[in-house]
């Protein structure tokens, strides 16, 4: 369970963290491991090696996504573009915390990291979703016509 799932709530509400903060089984097992390295990082209160290992996932998942560009803010828009669906303040959040190399706090790094998960969750657990949905309606209405 993701480090940040298990952080807790504020007096105010007793709602459970959202899904997005725990891996889902569809992401690819190369973000989990980064994505899990940072969160026992941030768990153990080692900054440095959770923010590596945060931009290591903002990293792999440019490239798995083939939004490599000449820089890092060019190469979050290309993943933009390519991701319409996700929203956009997302990017803007791993653009500002996750470029460089300079150390986070420990709230910095809570934010990058939920902005990861929140990204991945979008491509690789929303979208798979989407297309399901999708073939199932389409599977559908092939039926009828077929009925016809």
């Amino acid at each position: 369970m993701s480090t940040l799932a298990t952080l807790p709530t504020s007096p105010a509400t007793t709602k459970p963290p959202p899904r997005f903060l725990d891996l889902d089984e569809r992401v690819p097992a190369a973000l989990r491991k980064a994505l899990e390295e940072a969160d026992g990082c941030l768990q153990m209160g080692f900054t440095t090696g959770g923010a590596a290992c945060a931009r290591v996932a903002v990293r792999t998942i440019v490239h798995m996504e083939h939004a490599d560009a000449s820089d890092y803010a060019t190469s979050l828009l290309a993943l933009s573009d390519k991701h319409p669906a996700v929203p956009p303040a997302l990017f803007q959040i791993v653009g500002m915390l996750g470029g460089g190399d300079e150390p986070l706090s420990s709230e910095a790094l809570r934010a990058l990291i939920a902005a990861v998960k929140a990204i991945v969750y979008e491509i690789y657990v929303l979208g798979a979703e989407r297309v399901e949905r999708l073939m199932y309606v389409h599977e559908l209405v092939e039926t009828l016509k077929r009925e016809k």
